[in-house]
This record gives structure tokens, C-alpha cells and sequence, in this order.
């Protein structure tokens, strides 16, 4: 099967399913996540405070501006608990047996199997997150502090697939990114659908957890 047409069975079944075997549910709608906080401290004793706590985590801190009350931050890896990208269902029923795969759409890595007509492809789908924060020291009074946590989601999704029997593999990659106050959503397929993503508000939370 040439590539082009595998790939575009692929996407098509990961969206639709035919006969009701696969199923996408969109990701839940999520409304404005408080992303700043408010601190009674004076802010060069919150910065002096959050720059150390901050190069203890995961974090990788790029650029530090203590003027204008910048630091920025990047995180790379698994995006399941920090973005939402709804759920996908794929029932399969062969001589083999019945077999379910259920699993967020966010997921960092997944092979399951999805089925058209009688045909069986094995999937592997594989999906990973680039987290830029920028996160913003401002003084409200002199023993005030508001510091802000903005942050731009680039979330990369490939999938690869192989008919069960030919076991040629295919690939797709794409890649959207969107600000921390909206989602994005996929390429469509050829029917118009998407699977979309939304933030959880979790990076913008642990982060701003750190900083006392």
C-alpha cells in the first residue's frame, strides 16, 4: 500500500473508526486556570528565594533577568498530566479474540491496534511535550509580590503504523503549540476532525508551588 494512503487510513481511523470500533471523546473544556499568585514579601526576597528552588527541579532555567523580573524556564518530556488531549477507544474482534486499548490522547507512548473491515494495522503512537515558561517577578508594594507563570505548550505527535501481515511501517509527525489561556487542535482528517488539546494548568501550579 503506498504511503500516502496508508498514512491517510491511519489518521481516519484514529479519529472515526469504522463500524464504532474506534472512539475519540474530546478533551474536557477546561475555563481560566489562575496562573499567578500573590505573595507578602518584598520582591527581591522572592526572587532571591525562587532561584535556587527552581534549579533544584526538572526545570531547565534559559534566561535570568532579575531588572526586568524575568526567568525563563523549558521542560521537555511526558505530557499526560499536563495537557489534555481527550481519550481514544479502538475495539478489535478477530479470530485471535477481542482486544480493547483505552487511553488518553496525551499519552507519551502508546501501541494498540485498530481495525478496517477486516483489515488489522498495529499503531504506535508516540506524543511529546516542549513546555516554555516565562515567568514574571512584579512588585505590587513594597512588601508585595505577584509573580505570573505564562507558558507556551508545543506538543509533537507521531504515529506509526504497519498492516499486521506486511509489516511495512509508515510514518506521520505533526506538531501544534498554543498559549497557556487556549488548546489547539490537530490537522484534520479528510472528514474535518481533530484531535484536540487543552493545558490542565499543572505546569503553571507546581511551578508557582516552588516559589514562596
Amino acid at each position: 500500500m503506498p504511503m500516502r494512503a496508508l498514512v491517510a487510513i491511519l489518521i481516519t481511523l484514529l479519529l472515526a473508526g469504522c463500524g464504532g470500533k474506534l472512539k475519540y471523546v474530546k478533551p474536557t473544556a477546561y475555563g481560566n486556570i489562575e496562573n499567578s499568585k500573590t505573595i507578602a514579601k518584598p520582591r527581591d526576597t522572592v526572587w532571591n528565594s525562587a532561584v535556587p528552588q527552581l534549579q533544584k527541579q526538572f526545570y531547565v532555567i534559559n534566561n535570568i533577568d532579575k531588572a526586568s523580573g524575568l526567568i525563563n524556564l523549558s521542560y521537555l518530556g511526558d505530557p499526560e498530566s499536563l495537557v489534555d488531549c481527550g481519550s481514544i477507544t479502538s475495539y478489535v474482534k478477530n479470530a485471535q479474540g477481542e482486544r480493547i486499548y483505552n487511553f488518553p490522547g496525551a499519552r507519551a507512548h502508546q501501541t494498540f491496534e485498530v481495525m478496517d473491515a477486516s483489515d488489522i494495522f498495529i499503531v504506535e503512537r508516540k506524543m511529546s511535550l516542549e513546555g516554555r515558561v516565562t515567568l514574571i517577578f512584579e512588585e505590587i508594594g513594597p512588601n508585595s509580590t505577584k509573580v505570573t507563570a505564562n507558558t507556551r505548550y508545543v506538543l509533537t505527535r507521531q504515529v506509526t503504523g504497519r498492516h499486521v501481515t506486511k509489516n511495512i511501517p509508515q510514518s506521520s509527525t505533526n506538531t501544534i503549540s498554543f498559549n497557556s489561556e487556549k488548546g489547539a487542535a490537530f490537522p484534520p482528517d479528510k472528514d474535518g476532525r481533530s484531535v484536540e488539546c487543552f493545558y490542565t494548568g499543572k505546569m503553571e501550579r507546581d511551578i508557582l508551588s516552588l516559589i514562596e
